[in-house]
């Protein structure tokens, strides 16, 4: 990335080419914005900030095929998973539609008063919006991660300043056009970009005036926030890290070998750049030699290319730098013991969807998250072995069975205790209703999810009514 005093270059991935320049917000922008959201006083009804956030869904779904297309060239995420993003990002907008509908009249009270007596106080629960969040999004949902942070905040009421992947601005800078289209106030929403990103962020985190911040991206940084915000007076505001996943797929023996290895492409969905995406696959050693001869099978078919090609199943990671790191951990499993089954073939940003079997438990491959198209294959002899294996890790995000046994998933389930589980499914499948989040290096135990990221943007208050 190649920036002068006061613009950078978004570059895209495939083509090397320069997509669009952007310009750097200086420090005083940055606070200027975050002044701005912070006093800013929101006047609308919830009827009518759902009435925004669906003429923005509206918008969104009209302008699909420009978004998908603006999404892959800075992201290098091929058209069909853009437009995937955008299903989703369109999704979590109408769910934040019946949000904001409804916040404003939930009677809370009614939650906290049982046994009422007339000789006690008269409880008053109050739900208002925070003065002011900070969203910080990644690079591998340039959309949907956006609209994940904004959309749960304008359904609530609450200001909030957004901070974009550097990698990815354009997607985001085209939805806030669109809010503001669509009627929405300006300062209600702020978005910041620029480099270095760690100077933005260190502003935006050390603002006195903040009440949340929301962070999806890597274990490093978010750890650091914290230790930023605490060194910075902002150490008891609501923090929600979504960090890092590590997700297992586990592959029992009286699985349906077929359902299994189709669950298994999970790997290369969003170019295996998903936090939930399957990381490595536990594989029971008596199903070995048939599942992999059909997930190889499966995983050769996938076409792999141009992203802009309509007929492409997967495009690029987001730079050749990074493949370069994950075609280094797979040359150093390698060493280990392992074996490519399939692929890790590189051109630039472009790897080939990747198989690589007997990875050893302590191999960097699967020990850190590694964020590519990549599925390692780690053999068990038995349950105890897969629990063994993934509670050795310290991610908590997803994880996931096949097996025709519901005790076995549900054993699993309960002793691993990540955030999300899916049996006979993969562990990336999630609803906007439900919350969304993990424990350990995956995140704090706060939840996202439409319906519990809305009610976190709220600040509860009580008020007791003491009779004489």
């Amino acid at each position: 990335m190649k920036h002068s005093d006061n613009l950078f270059e978004v570059i895209n991935p495939y083509s090397r080419e320069i997509v669009d320049t952007v310009p750097i917000a200086s420090a005083q922008q940055i606070d200027d914005a975050l002044n701005s959201s912070y006093r800013f006083q929101c006047n609308l009804t919830g009827l009518d900030r759902a009435q925004i956030l669906s003429k923005a869904a509206e918008s969104i779904e009209n302008q699909k095929s420009q978004f998908a297309q603006l999404i892959s060239s800075e992201s290098g995420l091929c058209i069909k998973h853009s437009l995937y993003e955008i299903s989703r990002a369109v999704n979590c907008l109408n769910y934040s539609v019946k949000q904001a509908e409804l916040i404003d009249n939930v009677d809370l009270t009614s939650d906290f008063v049982s046994n009422y007596s007339q000789l006690e106080p008269e409880l008053s629960v109050i739900s208002e919006p925070w003065d002011l969040a900070i969203g910080i999004t990644p690079f591998n949902h340039p959309l949907n991660m956006v609209v994940h942070k904004v959309a749960p905040a304008i359904a609530a009421g609450t200001p909030i300043v957004i901070k974009p992947s550097e990698k990815t601005p354009l997607t985001a800078i085209k939805f806030g056009e669109i809010l503001i289209a669509c009627g929405l106030p300006e300062n209600m929403l702020n978005i910041v970009i620029g480099v270095p990103a760690k100077t933005i962020v260190d502003q935006l985190v050390s603002y006195p005036g903040l009440d949340l911040v929301s962070f999806t991206g890597s274990v490093q940084v978010g750890k650091y926030i914290a230790a930023k915000m605490a060194n910075n007076g902002n150490g008891l505001k609501k923090y929600m890290p979504e960090l890092g996943g590590n997700a297992a797929f586990v592959v029992m023996d009286d699985c349906d070998v077929d359902l299994a290895a189709n669950v298994a492409l999970g790997a290369y969905a969003n170019s295996g750049q998903r936090c939930t995406a399957i990381r490595k696959i536990l594989l029971h050693d008596s199903i070995a030699d048939d599942f992999l001869q059909r997930f190889v099978e499966l995983a050769s078919q996938i076409k792999y290319g141009d992203p802009m090609d309509p007929n492409v199943d997967m495009g690029t990671v987001i730079s050749a730098e990074q493949a370069k790191v994950i075609q280094t951990r797979i040359e150093n499993a390698v060493q280990d013991g392992a074996h490519v089954l399939l692929g890790n073939e590189r051109d630039g940003a472009l790897l080939s969807p990747t198989v690589v079997d007997n990875v050893s438990h302590n191999s960097e491959l699967v020990v850190e998250e590694t964020f590519g198209p990549v599925a390692s294959i780690m053999r068990i002899h038995s349950i105890e072995d897969a629990i063994s294996l993934i509670k050795s890790s310290p991610f908590r995000l997803a994880g996931s069975i096949a097996t025709s046994n519901r005790d076995i998933a549900e054993r699993l389930h309960n002793s691993i205790q990540v955030g999300q589980f899916s049996w006979n499914g993969p562990p990336g499948y999630r609803t906007e209703e439900a919350p969304f989040g993990g424990f350990g290096d995956s995140g704090n135990g706060e939840k996202e999810g439409v319906i519990m990221m809305t009610r976190a943007m709220r600040r509860l208050r009580t008020f007791y009514e003491h009779r004489r």
